[in-house]
């Protein structure tokens, strides 16, 4: 789990998010989204699938995100059903970092490039 802020139109919401190497891009659920202010538009629906196979609709968008000292713009997926997990994805994330997950101390930790 990562501690991440999340900010979009002038809302901020922070909150644990699971870390998945496995994820293309970083994944928010519906209902966060509508609390960031975001408005579901037709034309920007794209499609992505997990390792379940299943199909989750979504909308990119912009956000600013902070982890620890840190704070960047980056794209995200806003999921269209309230089943998607908060994700934290690869996506302009991943190469900001050097991540280390310390199992015998239970942390992961973020160091800025």
């Amino acid at each position: 789990m990562a501690d991440v802020t999340i900010e979009a139109n002038g809302t901020k919401f922070g909150t644990g998010m699971i870390i998945d190497s496995g994820a293309d891009i970083t994944m928010i659920p519906l209902r966060l989204g509508k609390a960031l202010g975001f408005k579901e538009e037709i034309r920007d629906i794209e499609n992505i699938r997990g390792i379940s196979g299943q199909g989750v609709p979504y909308i990119p968008q912009q956000v600013k995100l902070t982890i620890g000292p840190s704070s960047f713009t980056a794209e995200v997926a806003w999921a269209l059903t309230e089943d998607a997990p908060l994700l934290l994805g690869r996506k302009h994330v991943f190469t900001r970092f050097k991540i280390t997950f310390d199992e015998s101390e239970r942390v992961t930790i973020f160091e800025p490039k």
